[in-house]
């Protein structure tokens, strides 16, 4: 039984790949109003400027659908820092079938992320570093699965950079963390943090 992020991070990235191979896809509806924290396995994402290969992303209602974006964390002395002032690298949450038949999971699509109109909703206005980044993941699009024997609110991702071959790029882990700031998550978001299964 998976239960906790570090679980799923302790699999590297053979395990993990294994896992998402079955998975099953979760519904986008799971994710809304949440903030995940993830660990990504690729040794490229070590020197990402916005957190290393630990990351955190939010999901939230847009509309009749889900979309999402990411935001900069710091890992000190084992404990999270997740900056929700500051988000960047939006995607919007499909099914996976509007991009390919691989397999069955839910598509997290940066090539189709609003987030110039989302920003500009919220008043937020990211410095350059971040609109930069934003800039460098639109071709990259995440298939996430629930897997096997986890808890509630842990997910396996594999990255892909699109293209005609749409080429692997890693595995990463999801863990909910936290409800979406009501600013950015709208009046449905969640009002409680996540417990999970003990």
């Amino acid at each position: 039984m998976f239960r906790i992020l570090d679980d799923l991070i302790s699999l590297g990235e053979g395990g993990l790949r294994e896992l998402w191979q079955r998975g099953t896809p979760p519904a986008a509806e799971e994710l809304a109003g949440w903030v995940f924290r993830g660990w990504n396995t690729s040794r490229v994402a070590a020197r990402s400027p916005v957190g290393g290969r630990a990351f955190a992303k939010g999901f939230f209602r847009e509309g009749t659908g889900v979309a999402g974006c990411n935001f900069v964390v710091r890992v000190r002395a084992g404990e999270w820092q997740i900056d929700t002032s500051h988000p960047f690298g939006f995607f919007a949450v499909t099914p996976v079938a509007d991009w390919s038949r691989r397999r069955a999971a839910l598509l997290l699509d940066y090539g189709r992320g609003r987030g110039r109109e989302l920003l500009a909703a919220w008043g937020v206005r990211p410095g350059l570093r971040l609109r930069l980044v934003g800039r460098l993941a639109r071709p990259l699009r995440d298939l996430v699965v629930r897997p096997p024997h986890a808890a509630d609110g842990l997910y396996v991702g594999r990255a892909f950079v699109t293209s005609t071959l749409k080429l692997p790029v890693s595995c990463f882990a999801l863990e909910r963390w936290s409800p979406m700031p009501a600013a950015l998550g709208g009046p449905q978001a969640p009002r409680r943090r996540a417990e999970h299964a003990t």
